[in-house]
């Protein structure tokens, strides 16, 4: 059985796109459970949950709960699911409908701990068509979604989201991998966390989901001081592996993922907070985490071509020159 969880907070413009997108599932309905957690929502969205969870009720779970944060409904989420494979939607997504039929049939006949699919990325534009409904602009995806023979791969420049993978649920629950809670980038945590628990991975080179990129969403918001919670999750990484004591056997795939993280996404977002203070707080910040943490980074081997160059070029000088740069050419 495949386990699906949704989050939901305020997305009734968008909720029933997903839904129905996900109770028209090619897999079989005994093989599927959707759990919705809404995380407080105060829009229309718990009445479309009630609408749908009367007209699927063996195929639809709602739970309501007090507002948490994305996190909480997801953690949530993976402690009610029954399946032995668990998937995640975003409730202002939506998915085609074999999506999770071909992931769970390619997880079984490769018995895979963690399958990734490719994505459609939807900028949503301000335009609408006859119907209301918004329309979108595609763009181009992030990340690199491909096969991976060994698991180390999976930590040099992947899509951390999970909304386009299925994980064994074993996986999750003996490594208690969870998603870390009152912040903001929590996929980055969740998705590294996994990777030790991870003994095998399989690719499905198809587009099956329909990832809406939002003018005014979390991630693409300029959330001044918001942008800081990155370190929190950088930090949550790092002490999960040294608490685990996995730190010294994935050590280079570590410091290549989080200095990646910290000089690339990181000083882009920070190149559009507007209160200079802060851009230079976070700055100081950065080099913080990455001198404490992975001071050779210089030396690491996977830093090649033009990413490396720029990764062993940054310094305190020039970064702000970067920041300008990169939050012009980056989104989110």
């Amino acid at each position: 059985m495949v386990s699906v969880i949704v989050p939901v907070y305020n997305t009734e413009k968008y909720l029933r796109r997903c839904l129905q997108s996900l109770v028209n599932q090619t897999l079989k309905k005994t093989e599927l459970e959707i759990v919705v957690i809404n995380d407080g929502s105060t829009d229309g969205s718990p009445i479309i949950l009630e609408e749908y969870q009367r007209k699927y009720p063996e195929l639809i779970k709602v739970v309501n709960k007090q507002n948490g944060g994305q996190a909480t409904a997801r953690n949530m989420g993976i402690e009610l699911a029954r399946g032995e494979y668990i998937g995640f939607a975003d409730s202002d997504d939506y998915v085609d409908k074999s999506m999770f039929e071909k992931m769970l049939n390619l997880a079984k006949k490769e018995d895979a701990d963690i399958v990734e699919c490719h994505y459609h990325s939807m900028l949503e534009t301000n335009r609408i068509d006859e119907r209301g409904e918004p329309l979108y602009k595609e763009i181009g995806t992030r990340g690199t979604i491909t096969k991976r023979d060994n698991v180390r791969d999976l930590f040099l420049d992947p899509q951390v989201s999970p909304w386009n993978k299925l994980y064994k649920r074993k996986v999750l629950i003996d490594g208690n991998v969870r998603f870390p809670e009152g912040m903001i980038y929590e996929d980055t945590s969740f998705y590294i966390k996994s990777l030790p628990f991870v003994k095998k991975q399989s690719f499905l080179d198809e587009k099956l989901v329909y990832y809406s990129v939002r003018q005014k969403s979390t991630m693409t918001s300029n959330l001044n001081s918001k942008v800081g919670d990155i370190f929190k999750v950088l930090d949550d990484i790092v002490e999960f592996y040294r608490k685990n004591r996995f730190f010294n056997d994935y050590k280079d795939e570590l410091e290549y993922f989080c200095v990646k993280i910290a000089f690339c996404s990181n000083v882009s977002r920070i190149g559009r907070v507007e209160s200079v203070a802060l851009r230079k707080e976070l700055f100081d910040r950065t080099f913080k985490f990455v001198n404490r943490n992975f001071p050779d980074y210089k030396r690491n081997k996977y830093f090649k071509g033009k990413t490396g160059l720029y990764i062993k070029s940054v310094n305190r000088l020039n970064i702000g020159i970067y920041a300008r740069v990169l939050s012009k050419v980056m989104i989110g």
